[in-house]
């Protein structure tokens, strides 16, 4: 039976996929179920009363991936302040060997620039809304991207979409707590493939990613 990934859910995870779930450092209070990733989200860079205290909890906590972590300049935080934690954050993936899980908004010159600093074991652009040239820049670097409910929305994503190496693709709920299975169907009559095949080609991704 096939595997259905949800690489990214702030939700409760179903019990018939395979999700990972997010945790924001400093500000989820609930751990969630495991396996999980952990991070300090761009937005919160300013929130964070201790944002030592975030790092240091981030090259223990018991996480398989660091994120979201990334770059927002639509958002009113300090640029120069993102860009320091995302950087510290790179190196603390690094150090663990850890995937990274990116949250790239208006930005992608930026956090291409900053990844090529870091050895980094996998990068997940997660959300990706955008053209299929802005795609074929992640992918040429051997990225990773994780397309949600959003997607659909956009002309120019879905057709991103359907044009994305089925070696690159993943898929993910996000925060609408919407069931991965919907969007599963969605995208693969996009693709004009059927949901088991999306299936296994997402499941194969996630097995390269975690080392399955």
């Amino acid at each position: 039976m096939e595997q259905f990934v949800d690489i990214h859910t702030h939700h409760h995870p179903s019990p018939d996929t395979l999700s990972l779930s997010n945790y924001r450092l400093g500000v989820d209070i609930a751990m969630p179920c495991a396996p999980f990733s952990a991070g300090i989200h761009p937005w919160d860079a300013n929130k964070i009363a201790d944002c030592e205290d975030a790092l240091n909890v981030l090259e223990r906590i018991d996480c398989v991936a660091i994120g979201e972590i990334g770059l927002d300049f639509a958002c009113s935080v300090d640029r120069t302040l993102q860009q320091t934690l995302f950087e510290r954050q790179l190196a603390i993936a690094s150090r663990r060997n850890l995937p990274i899980i990116i949250h790239n908004v208006k930005a992608t010159a930026e956090v291409l620039a900053t990844l090529a600093l870091y050895p980094i074991p996998a990068v997940i652009f997660h959300g990706f809304i955008g053209s299929k040239e802005l795609l074929g820049q992640i992918v040429a670097r051997g990225f990773y991207v994780s397309f949600g409910f959003g997607a659909l929305r956009s002309p120019r994503t879905i057709e991103a979409l359907v044009a994305c190496p089925a070696t690159a693709l993943l898929l993910e709920s996000d925060t609408t707590g919407e069931p991965i299975l919907a969007l599963y169907n969605e995208v693969a009559r996009l693709r004009q493939t059927s949901h088991q095949q999306l299936a296994t080609e997402t499941y194969s991704n996630y097995t390269k990613i975690f080392n399955k």
